[in-house]
């Protein structure tokens, strides 16, 4: 994190310093693929940036303002519903998540949440454009 940035966590809205060590166990590694977040209604589609994973989790930086809340499950996608992959494989990678953590960063030249995702255990493919 860089000097001068305000870090709000959780719902309560209050301005925390990060944790001093990790508490996962799980060694991640840094990814930086964008994404898409969708709602079960699929009435929300959020574009994402996974800045690093695990084996059962993500950490993925989210534009603010969309209620983004622990708690919420989403679909997470590599392109929208509706819209045909640069890929010639006509395929789309598709993993349910839910949020256990959130934290807002403000200042430093970029706003935004990171969201702290647990993964489902089963990974789902599904046809373009479904």
């Amino acid at each position: 994190m860089s000097p001068g940035t305000a870090v709000i966590t959780g719902q309560t809205g209050a301005i925390e310093a990060p944790p001093a060590r990790e508490r996962r166990s799980e060694p991640r590694q840094g990814v930086g693929a964008s994404l898409w977040m969708i709602d079960h209604q699929g009435s929300t589609m959020l574009p994402c940036r996974c800045v690093d994973m695990s084996e059962s989790g993500m950490r993925l930086r989210v534009p603010l303002g969309y209620g983004v809340a622990e708690g919420q499950r989403y679909e997470l996608r590599s392109h929208p519903r509706g819209i045909t992959p640069m890929s010639s494989l006509g395929v789309t990678a598709s993993r349910w998540a839910t949020v256990v953590r959130t934290e807002v960063h403000i200042g430093g030249g970029e706003d935004h949440l990171d969201v702290g995702v647990v993964l489902d255990t089963t990974h789902s493919i599904s046809p373009v454009g479904a």
